[in-house]
C-alpha cells in the first residue's frame, strides 16, 4: 500500500510514527545516551556531584555541547512548571526525531535526480520512514543521532549553494560550516566522513578560494561554540576532543570494552537488522555504492565506516549516523539491478512477505521502551510525586547487587529512597514501615516477592502483563528483568 500513497501522506503517517516512538521508546539505546548527556546536564544543575558521574567525566573526553542543550532543556521546562524528566526528556527525542525526518526528507527532494524512476526514490523515502529500526533511530536524543542531523543538514545545504553565485550564498555557506564543525562537537567519529566530504570538495566539485573561507569561518565559529560547551562542562579550559583521543586510543581505554576483527561490521550489520531483509538491503546498497563511485554519499560513508573498521572496539549504533547513505545506495542499486534483470513474480510475493515482518518489528519497536528499566522509573517518580509522604523500599535478590535504578536524574526530589537489605532498621523494626509504603521487587522470580511480618503486598505496577507471564516458554523469565512494585497494607487496617 505504501508505495501508492502520495509523498504528503507518508510523511504525515512517518510523522505520527515519530511520535509515538517518541512517547513510548522511554530509556536509552545505550547508556552513553543517558549517563553522558542527562546525568552530565544533572550534575550542572549541582544535583548530583562529580563522583557519581561516569569515569568518561573526569577523564574531561566528553563533549559538553549536547549536555548544555539538556540543561537548557531542564532549565526552560522548570520554569514553565514542568519538572517531570520523562516528559522533558520525551520532548528532546521528539524534537530529534522531527529534525531528523525534516533532514532527511529534504535530502530525499534533493537526490531525485540521482534516480532515473520514481518508484525508486518512493523505495528510498520508504526505507527511511518504515524500515523497522528507523522511527527509533530517529528519535533517540544521542550523540549519533543529533551528529548525523548536523552533519546531513550541513552537506545539504552546502550542496544547494554550491553553484549559486558568491554573492548569493555566503550566509548559507557559514551556516553550512557550522553546522557541519557542531557535527563533531556532537561526536567526533564523524570527522572520518568530513575528510572524504573534504577530499571530495578537492578531488571532484573543487569550489572557488571563497567557498572554502566561508566555510572555513562557519567551522571556526563551530569550534568556538563545541570549546565553550567544554569549558561550561569541565568549569576548566579544556580540549575534550584530544582528551577522548589520548584516552581512547593512546591509552587504550575503548579496547578494555572489547576488540573486534576488521571485518566485524560486515558481518554484524545483517544480523542486527534482521535477516532476510537485511541482507537483500546491504547487497543492493553495495551494489549503489559500486555504481555510484563519485557521489558524495560514497566519499562520506566509505572511509567513515573504514575507519570504524580499523579500530579494535566496534559497535553498530557507531555507523547509525550513515543510515540515510544506506537507503540511499539500496535505492540506487535495486534501480540498477532491476534495470538490467526482469524481476520474478516469485520475488515480489517473497518481498511482500518480508514487508509484513518488518511492520511486526517495526510496530513493536515503536511502542516498547529502549530500556524497560526507565519504565519501572517512570512509574516510582509519578507515585512520588502522588504520595511524597511514601518510602520507596529496594527489595533486592543479592544485596551487593547493583541498584538497577541507578539514575539519579529520573529521582524525585521529594522521594526517599532506603535498600531493604542494607538498611537493617527497618528489616528489624517494622513498626517504622507504614501503610502506603512501596517495595519495589527488583526480582519477582528468585525469590518470591514476600511481605514484611504484619503487612500485606499490594501490586500497583507491573510491566509485563499476567497474559505474557503465563507463558514460560524455556524458562525465558529466569533470563529476563521482571520487576514489580507493590505498596504494603498493615494487616488489620
Amino acid at each position: 500500500m505504501l508505495p501508492y500513497l502520495s509523498d504528503r501522506t507518508l510523511l504525515i503517517i512517518g510523522a505520527m510514527l515519530c511520535a509515538v516512538a517518541a512517547w513510548n521508546t522511554t530509556g536509552y539505546h545505550h547508556p552513553d545516551e543517558h549517563f553522558q548527556i542527562w546525568e552530565f546536564a544533572h550534575y550542572k544543575m549541582g544535583r548530583i556531584p562529580a563522583i557519581s558521574l561516569p569515569w568518561e567525566f573526569p577523564a574531561q573526553m566528553r563533549p559538553g555541547l549536547q549536555p548544555f542543550l539538556a540543561y537548557t532543556a531542564i532549565q526552560i521546562f522548570e520554569s514553565a512548571g514542568l519538572p517531570d524528566p520523562f516528559f522533558q526528556v520525551f520532548f528532546m527525542r521528539l524534537l530529534s526525531g522531527l529534525a531528523a525526518l525534516w533532514v532527511y526528507w529534504s535530502w530525499t527532494n534533493w537526490l531525485a535526480k540521482d534516480f532515473t524512476h520514481t518508484i525508486s526514490l518512493r523505495w528510498m523515502r520508504i526505507g527511511l520512514l518504515f524500515f523497522w529500526l528507523m522511527p527509533y533511530l530517529n528519535v533517540r536524543f544521542s550523540s549519533e543521532n543529533t551528529s548525523a542531523i548536523c552533519y546531513f543538514g550541513g552537506l545539504l545545504l552546502l550542496l544547494k549553494t554550491l553553484d549559486e553565485p558568491l554573492r548569493h550564498k555566503t550566509i548559507r555557506l557559514i551556516l553550512a560550516g557550522a553546522l557541519l564543525g557542531l557535527s563533531f562537537f556532537f561526536r567526533y567519529q564523524i570527522a572520518f566522513a568530513g575528510i572524504g566530504l573534504g577530499a571530495w570538495l578537492l578531488w571532484v566539485k573543487r569550489p572557488a578560494l571563497q567557498t572554502w573561507i566561508w566555510l572555513s569561518l562557519g567551522a571556526i565559529i563551530a569550534f568556538a561554540i563545541g570549546l565553550a560547551a567544554d569549558v561550561w562542562l569541565y568549569d576548566d579550559w579544556v580540549f575534550a576532543p584530544y582528551n577522548y583521543f589520548f584516552s581512547n586510543i593512546v591509552e587504550g581505554k575503548a579496547a578494555t570494552f572489547g576488540v573486534s576483527p576488521f571485518w566485524w561490521y560486515f558481518t554484524e550489520l545483517p544480523i542486527v537488522l534482521v535477516p532476510p531483509l537485511s541482507i537483500i538491503l546491504l547487497l543492493f546498497a553495495g551494489y549503489g555504492i559500486y555504481k555510484h563511485p563519485m557521489h558524495v554519499f560514497s566519499w562520506s560513508l566509505i572511509p567513515f565506516v573504514l575507519a570504524h573498521s580499523m579500530v579494535g572496539h566496534k559497535e553498530v549504533r557507531f555507523l547509525f549516523p550513515m543510515a540515510i547513505t544506506f537507503f540511499f545506495f539500496a535505492a540506487a542499486g535495486w534501480e540498477a539491478f532491476s534495470t538490467k534483470k526482469a524481476i520474478a513474480p516469485a520475488w515480489v510475493r517473497g518481498f511482500r512477505i518480508l514487508l509484513v515482518i518488518n511492520t511486526i518489528l517495526l510496530v513493536s519497536r515503536a511502542i516498547i521502551p529502549a530500556k524497560e528499566m526507565a519504565a519501572y522509573a517512570d512509574f516510582i517518580w509519578h507515585w512520588a510525586e502522588k504520595h511524597p509522604e511514601s518510602t520507596v523500599y529496594l527489595v533486592k535478590p543479592t544485596p551487593n547487587k547493583n541498584y538497577p535504578l541507578n539514575m539519579p536524574f529520573y529521582i524525585h526530589p521529594k522521594q526517599i529512597q532506603r535498600s531493604w537489605y542494607t538498611d537493617t532498621r527497618y528489616r528489624n523494626d517494622t513498626m517504622a514501615l507504614k501503610t502506603g509504603d512501596l517495595f519495589f521487587f527488583t526480582s519477582v522470580t528468585n525469590p518470591a516477592p514476600q511481605a514484611p511480618p504484619g503487612f500485606e503486598l499490594n501490586r500497583v505496577y507491573h510491566y509485563y502483563p499476567d497474559w505474557i507471564r503465563k507463558n514460560n516458554t524455556n524458562d525465558w523469565q529466569s533470563r529476563t528483568r521482571i520487576y514489580e512494585a507493590y505498596t504494603l497494607t498493615r494487616k488489620g487496617q
